[in-house]
């Protein structure tokens, strides 16, 4: 059995259930991407590519292809693997495995060849097929009536409560872009890059990556992070989720 066979076997081997989320190759993510084609491409974010990978058994995963510059660097790609290898829970979206790779290119330079590293990250969940919230929370909410918007703010509030209660994470990059909705609607809280612990609550963060409209006014203005920081941004999604309305909050009216 080649190796490309074996990944896919351990590959369903991790959807099945039988075994934990770890270290995937990456010729194993790129056959089932079709080589990262365009045709499979399912979404971009700040931080890379997001393309649907289709196993032989017609299992589908998410394949999310970092981009190779310092974005997110690799203390951020540690975090999040880190994160999510440590939470499970049905509102949070599950993590399937890992991939970091790096080959040595030559480099031309003035009179000579250099070697450098080419770093490719690769992260890979389980597929999710209605896309993000962001799809769905217009002035009309398509259509959702207000039990289902209820069951969605219902389901955020659990998977934030078992990062905060539970595994003491601050998820810091709460919006409904990071949220994903399956076929019955169920939401399911995703990309963790920015996360950290809670032992870190009221300290000052390097990171300097945000959505300003979801991002707490002690986050975006001192640096201030807390679990609080999510339940502001929370609480941003619960407005657009009730009213329809995508208008940035005014904080200088929040007590």
């Amino acid at each position: 059995m080649g190796d490309i066979a074996r990944g896919l076997e351990s590959l369903g081997r991790v959807l099945g259930g039988s075994m934990k989320p770890g270290r995937l190759k990456l010729p194993v993510l790129s056959h089932i991407t079709d080589n990262f084609s365009d045709n499979r491409k399912i979404g971009e974010g700040g931080c890379g590519h997001v393309y649907k990978g289709i196993l032989p058994s017609g299992k589908m995963v998410a394949v999310k292809k970092l981009f190779k510059s310092q974005t997110m660097d690799e203390r951020m790609f540690q975090q999040e693997v880190e994160t999510m290898m440590s939470v499970k829970h049905q509102n949070i979206v599950r993590f399937i495995g890992y991939c970091s790779h790096t080959e040595q290119e030559a480099v031309q330079m003035t009179r000579k060849h250099v070697f450098a590293d080419d770093l490719e990250r690769l992260l890979c969940f389980e597929y999710i097929s209605k896309g993000s919230l962001e799809d769905h929370v217009t002035d009309e909410l398509r259509g959702l009536e207000w039990h289902i918007r209820f069951q969605i703010i219902k389901g955020i509030c659990q998977g934030l409560h078992h990062l905060h209660k539970e595994k003491s994470i601050i998820h810091m990059d709460l919006k409904p872009a990071n949220i994903l909705l399956n076929d019955d609607l169920v939401p399911k809280i995703t990309d963790f890059g920015i996360s950290r612990s809670g032992e870190t609550s009221e300290t000052m963060s390097e990171v300097r990556m945000y959505s300003p409209q979801y991002c707490a006014p002690e986050y975006k203005f001192d640096r201030r992070m807390s679990f609080m920081s999510d339940i502001y941004s929370l609480g941003v999604i619960i407005k657009e989720m009730v009213t329809g309305s995508r208008e940035e909050p005014n904080v200088d009216r929040v007590t």
